[in-house]
């Protein structure tokens, strides 16, 4: 019996590993991956990638569009607003606010001041990057990695630090 039963496990352990080879569960997770994200998100444009372990609170506020990729351990907090264009890169350990709570208020727990965080078209955020709410980054821009963003950014600006600021341009090509 004891035999038998080793020799059946060992045929369905080469049975697996063969049906494995054709399956790629990377592709198939992203796919699963996607497809959560899409029912619960505003939008999420098409060939756009959500990594594992990535935190959206209020996704029903977020709207993500094509062509982005959005790494593991990103968190947002959306219920301000989060608008992300096309082909947007956000690194890991990034963190995008459009909420936070009103410093003037007598209990801050109930005090939440919501305000729209708009990320343009082809925009790379590095990684552990912090966009506070309200702030627009215009089209083409580069975020250096550990920058906190406190103020709206122009178009094709690459900007570092804490707080970011422009230290150059990129070509708009």
């Amino acid at each position: 019996m004891k035999k038998t039963l080793k020799l059946l496990f060992l045929v369905l352990a080469k049975s697996l590993f063969r049906i494995s080879e054709f399956l790629n569960f990377a592709q198939i997770s992203s796919i699963w991956r996607y497809s959560k994200w899409k029912c619960r998100l505003k939008d999420l444009g098409a060939d756009s990638e959500i990594y594992s372990n990535v935190i959206i609170h209020s996704p029903e506020m977020v709207s993500i569009g094509k062509n982005c990729a959005v790494a593991e351990f990103v968190h947002m907090w959306g219920s301000g607003g989060i608008e992300i264009g096309k082909n947007v890169l956000i690194a890991s350990h990034s963190i995008i606010f459009s909420v936070s709570h009103d410093i003037n208020a007598n209990i801050y727990r109930n005090s939440n001041i919501r305000k729209k965080v708009i990320i343009g078209d082809n925009v790379w955020i590095g990684a552990r990057v912090i966009i506070m709410m309200g702030v627009e980054i215009g089209e083409g821009s580069i975020v250096g990695a550990g920058s906190i963003v406190t103020k709206n950014i122009e178009p094709y600006s690459v900007v570092v630090g804490a707080p970011a600021k422009r230290i150059k341009s990129c070509n708009k090509s």
